[in-house]
């Protein structure tokens, strides 16, 4: 075999992956300014921290570009975009984005956390929307599941199902709980992809179909960190969940399980501590935190 041909595939199929980044990123940097005046004009906006009139919905950038871009790769046939990746993908990234659109709109905020949201539909059978959005969640998690197993000998494996179903919803909430401050979420989105690549058992197959939602990030975080936009649980959703994806699809069974208690340790972290307060105790932490915001955050 000549040198050639053992590079030609491969630099064909990065050739896919840098067009479908740079696609992303210029449809985003387009699309972010006439999509916040577009949520600005529909009178979907809040006052930010400043006193100041800023939209919110800030999540639907990612939710109105990535059908677009996923049948790019499509067309270009680029290697993670098989048929039911593509449906499972595209699936979660809708079905999360609607619940976080749904718990922004109609949500009863006095309630907070799984065990809040819980605990009104076991003690007082009351179905919040955050109770809604854990139920229609579970259903999104179980098709991405089924959709993801493996079929071996005629019989599906339950451990696989149970951790890509874990993955699924405990990472969806994740993001959630850091969309305190201007661009936290969107940092730990950033840190939490760059985690996964590093200890991922085999991220070819599925790299491309996440390479838009990090450029349209880039473009995005800016606009949140300077608090022009309010992600909301649209954006914060939908972002957890696609993290989520990324362990189902990369991760050793080990990788999954460590993953899997490390994101229960950090659900069961929030219902009694502040992150914020963890934050600001420790120099390190608040010096990345505000890293990139105006002076006035």
């Amino acid at each position: 075999m000549e040198l050639s041909d053992f590079f030609r595939p491969l630099l064909l199929s990065l050739s896919r992956y840098l067009l479908i980044l740079l696609v992303s990123y210029v449809l985003a940097w387009g699309t972010m300014p006439v999509l916040m005046k577009m949520i600005m004009n529909a009178g979907f906006h809040k006052l930010n921290y400043q006193g100041e009139q800023i939209p919110v919905f800030g999540g639907l950038v990612f939710i109105s570009l990535l059908p677009f871009i996923t049948g790019i790769g499509l067309l270009v046939g680029a290697a993670s975009y098989t048929n039911v990746k593509v449906f499972l993908f595209l699936t979660v990234i809708f079905g999360m984005g609607f619940m976080g659109f749904l718990d922004d709109q109609l949500g009863n905020h006095a309630v907070k956390g799984f065990r809040g949201h819980l605990t009104a539909l076991i003690k007082n059978k009351e179905l919040t929307t955050g109770g809604f959005k854990l139920l229609f969640g579970a259903v999104i998690a179980t098709v991405f599941s089924i959709g993801s197993a493996e079929l071996v000998q005629g019989a599906w494996f339950i451990w696989p199902l149970l951790l890509n179903f874990f993955l699924i919803t405990l990472s969806a909430n994740t993001i959630n709980l850091f969309d305190l401050r201007p661009g936290r979420a969107g940092k730990v989105y950033i840190l939490g992809f760059i985690v996964i690549l590093i200890f991922s058992k085999q991220f070819e197959d599925s790299l491309g179909l996440f390479l838009p939602i990090l450029a349209i990030m880039l473009v995005y975080l800016p606009y949140d960190l300077h608090a022009k936009v309010m992600m909301g649980d649209l954006g914060s959703n939908m972002l957890g969940a696609s993290l989520g994806m990324m362990m189902a699809w990369m991760f050793s069974d080990l990788g999954k399980i460590i993953a899997v208690a490390l994101l229960i340790v950090i659900q069961l972290a929030a219902e009694k501590y502040s992150f914020t307060e963890i934050i600001e105790r420790y120099r390190w932490l608040k010096t990345l935190d505000q890293l990139g915001r105006r002076k006035e955050n």
